[in-house]
Formats: C-alpha cells, sequence, structure tokens
C-alpha cells in the first residue's frame, strides 16, 4: 500500500442487520441519506439544482446502489461477477463500464461512516498497513486475519480511494485472543492498535480501514456514536487522532 491509510471502529453487526438490507433495496429508504450525500459529495453543492433535477438524481443514485448492493454474496465483500475476472487489466476495464461504479463507491464511504462506523477517533496508520507495525510468525491466526485484512477490496477502491476492506467482531475477538503474536518495539502506531483492538472487542465491535477517503466530508458527519466521548477519558490515546 503507498497511499494513507485509516483504521475505524466498525459496528460490523449493524452493518449487516440493518444497512445492508437497505443497500439492497429490501427494507426502508435512501432517500435522505442520498441527498446528504448529494450535497456533501456533488462539486459545488446541488443548491443550484432545480427540485425536479435533484429528485432525478436521487431516484438515479437509489437504482444504482440497490442495483449493484444485489451483486454481491452475502459476505458483502465479493462481487459475483467482478471477482470472477483474474486479470487486473480486464478488471479495471469491467468497473469502468459498469454504470455508477464512482457513485456507488463514495456512497459506500459516506454510508459506513454515517450510519455504523466513526471517522473519528482513529489511527492514522500513513502509508501502509497494520501488518508492518508488527512482527507475526505467518503461521500464526493473527498473521492470517491481518493479511486479510490488509489486502485491499478492488471493487470498492479500485481509484485507490474510499473503504478499503473490514473484519468482523468475530474477527477481533479471535485476534484479540491471539494477540500475544503481535510482536513489536518501540512502535506509536502498534500501540495504538493494541488499544483500538481492545476497546473494539470490549464493545462487540469490528474494525474498518479507508484508503485516501474525503476527510474534509467525513469529518462533518456525527462522531462518538459507536462510544460515547466520556467513554475515552480513561483510555490511552497515544497514536490516535481525534477530531480536531
Amino acid at each position: 500500500m503507498g497511499y494513507w491509510t485509516t483504521l475505524h471502529l466498525f459496528d460490523y453487526k449493524t452493518f449487516y442487520n440493518e444497512r445492508v438490507p437497505v443497500l439492497k433495496g429490501e427494507k426502508g429508504s435512501l432517500e435522505e441519506d442520498c441527498l446528504e450525500f448529494l450535497k456533501l459529495y456533488t462539486t459545488c453543492g446541488i443548491a443550484h439544482f432545480s427540485e425536479s433535477k435533484v429528485s432525478a438524481l436521487i431516484r438515479q443514485n437509489i437504482e444504482t446502489i440497490n442495483r449493484i448492493s444485489n451483486s454481491f454474496d452475502t459476505s458483502f465483500k465479493v462481487h459475483r461477477e467482478f471477482h470472477k475476472i483474474k486479470n487486473h487489466n480486464d478488471r479495471s476495464l469491467y468497473l469502468s463500464q459498469l454504470e455508477g461504479y464512482s457513485d456507488f463507491g463514495r456512497f459506500m464511504e459516506y454510508y459506513i461512516f454515517k450510519t455504523c462506523a466513526d471517522f473519528f477517533p482513529h489511527i492514522p496508520l500513513g502509508k501502509g498497513g497494520v501488518m508492518r507495525n508488527f512482527t507475526i510468525n505467518f503461521k500464526t491466526l493473527s498473521y492470517s486475519i491481518i493479511g486479510e485484512f490488509d489486502s485491499r477490496n478492488e471493487f470498492f477502491c479500485d481509484d485507490m480511494m474510499g473503504v478499503s476492506n473490514w473484519i468482523s467482531s468475530e474477527d477481533v475477538e479471535l485476534l484479540y485472543l491471539d494477540k500475544e503474536n503481535l510482536h513489536f518495539e518501540d512502535n506509536g502506531r502498534a500501540d495504538a492498535f493494541l488499544t483500538l483492538l481492545d476497546i473494539a472487542y470490549k464493545n462487540g465491535l469490528g474494525l474498518v480501514m479507508g484508503i485516501d477517503m474525503r476527510e474534509d466530508r467525513l469529518e462533518l458527519l456525527p462522531s462518538y456514536k459507536l462510544i460515547s466521548s466520556a467513554g475515552w477519558e480513561n483510555i490511552n490515546k497515544t497514536g490516535l487522532l481525534f477530531r480536531r
């Protein structure tokens, strides 16, 4: 990884139980979310658009989100057509021709952090992932989980921007119970990861990673949805970035 990566708490169960069905159009409505998304992510905003134009854009976005969301398997990570393609150039061509793909990736970034993840506080991992901060035996469970976590999901951020991957609360628990295999020396990011891992484990949360996400938009979303600000008071904040 050569881009700026960040690591955040993620309400994995809420995402799958409540948000994925909405993304698929099985329940609820995305109208208000799409309206806010358009306001935040449209260049120059949408205030100059007519009411009919805005309504048309909302409908178009919802149709795109529903269509693409229903193309994933139950993990909501594997796109049934895209992940059959093995050649990198063919994959890039497929995404370039997939109608609404760019908007879908941007919406996923916005929607995950609006509903079931907090942008702040997070770990700024810099130009790399989690693995490089530790020495881990490749035969361990920790190596397997972190290795998969660090692997970028090309569908969600083919242009190297957006949500890159996540791990479940179950994976967090397994990683926490195997943390004696996470070896490091004098590394603030490693310390911060163990802090975030501990918090995620104790609160039944997962973790989500992003690459070069649109910080100026995400920092406008509500924070402390998962852990209250008071809940961070007695926690070692070294290596964690809080809202300025």
